[in-house]
C-alpha cells in the first residue's frame, strides 16, 4: 500500500501571475521533498477587491498581505507565497520570510500597442506606482494616470486605448513578452531602479513550523540576501508604497552593490554603494544615511 503523501498548504492570491509564482514554489518543494504534496490555497485580499483607488489610500502593501498573515497565524496555511515587492517592511509578530526563490528579471517594462501611433504631446502612461511615475517623467515627456488590476486587466485597458503605454513587471514569468500585439521596452534595473524585492518570490511562514527545513531547502541565498538588504533600506526610509523609492541590489565581481533612488521636491536623488556581500546590513545603513528621517 502506498503511503499517503503529507500536504503542505501554500497560500496565494488568485491572479494568473500569483498562481504561476505559487506553482514555482510548489514545484521546488515537491522536487526537493517527493514525499510532500504542495497544495495551493487561493486567498482574496483587500488589495484585489479595491481597484479604483491607489494602494496608499487604503493600507499600502498590507492590503495584499494581512489576509495571508491571519491564515498563517490561525494555521489554515503553512506558507504564503508573495511577490516580495508587495510585502510590508514589518511582518506580523511570529512570522518570518522563510525562503526566497532565485530572482527573475527585476527590471520594469514599458508596454505599448504595436503599430498604434504615439501622441505628439505627453505620453499617457498607466501606473499606480509613485516610483515609476517620477522615473518615467524624468526619462521622457509623459504624464501618468492610475492603472491597477492584474496584468491581463491592465493589458486589456491598454489595448482598448485608455492609455498610450503602461509600466509593469512580471511579464516574463507570465510568458507575455512574446505577445505579438504589444511592443516592449525594457527599462534596465541599474538605471530605472525597481521596487525593493521586485523579481523575487518570497515564502512567508510561522517562525516555528514543522516545515522550516522545507523552506530552507528551496531558499536561494543570493536572492535572500538581496531581499534582506532592500527591505532594510525601505525600512530605514519608512518608504512603504507611499514614497517614490526604488532600491536594487546585486552581486558582481565579488562585491555587493546597492542602488537607491528617491523622488524629492527638487528631483530624483540617486545613491550607490558597494562592499563585501556579508556586510549588506552595514551597506543598507550607509546608503540611506541622512535620509532615514526625511
Amino acid at each position: 500500500m502506498n503511503k499517503e503523501k503529507k500536504v503542505i498548504r501554500l497560500g496565494t492570491r488568485k491572479s494568473p501571475l500569483a498562481m504561476a509564482q505559487a506553482r514555482l514554489a510548489a514545484e521546488a518543494i515537491e522536487r526537493a521533498f517527493p514525499e510532500l504534496t504542495a497544495e495551493l490555497v487561493p486567498i482574496v485580499t483587500r488589495g484585489d477587491r479595491i481597484l479604483d483607488r491607489p494602494l496608499v489610500e487604503f493600507g499600502g502593501k498590507g492590503a495584499f498581505i494581512s489576509e495571508f498573515e491571519r491564515a498563517l497565524l490561525e494555521g489554515r496555511i503553512d506558507g504564503a507565497v508573495h511577490s516580495a515587492k508587495d510585502m510590508p517592511e514589518e511582518l506580523a509578530k511570529g512570522l518570518v520570510i522563510a525562503a526566497a526563490l532565485p530572482r527573475e528579471d527585476a527590471g520594469d517594462v514599458l508596454v505599448t500597442v504595436k503599430g498604434r501611433p504615439l501622441p505628439d504631446g505627453p505620453l499617457l502612461v498607466g501606473t499606480g506606482s509613485p516610483r515609476r511615475q517620477v522615473q518615467i517623467r524624468e526619462m521622457r515627456n509623459a504624464r501618468c494616470a492610475l492603472l491597477r488590476g492584474n496584468i491581463q486587466t491592465r493589458l486589456n485597458k491598454l489595448r482598448e486605448g485608455e492609455y498610450d503605454a503602461m509600466a509593469a513587471a512580471g511579464l516574463k514569468r507570465m510568458g507575455l513578452l512574446s505577445a505579438p500585439e504589444f511592443s516592449f521596452e525594457r527599462l534596465p534595473e541599474k538605471e530605472f531602479i525597481p521596487a525593493g524585492g521586485q523579481g523575487i518570490i518570497a515564502v512567508e511562514s510561522r517562525e516555528h513550523t514543522e516545515f522550516s527545513h522545507v523552506f530552507a531547502a528551496i531558499n536561494d541565498p543570493a536572492a535572500f540576501r538581496s531581499l534582506a538588504a532592500e527591505r532594510l533600506v525601505l525600512k530605514r526610509l519608512g518608504a512603504g508604497c507611499t514614497g517614490a523609492v526604488g532600491v536594487y541590489s546585486y552581486s558582481e565581481n565579488g562585491s555587493f552593490h546597492i542602488k537607491l533612488m528617491k523622488g524629492t521636491e527638487s528631483g530624483i536623488l540617486r545613491r550607490e554603494i558597494s562592499g563585501a556581500p556579508e556586510e549588506y546590513e552595514a551597506l543598507a545603513a550607509a546608503v540611506t544615511e541622512g535620509l532615514d528621517h526625511e
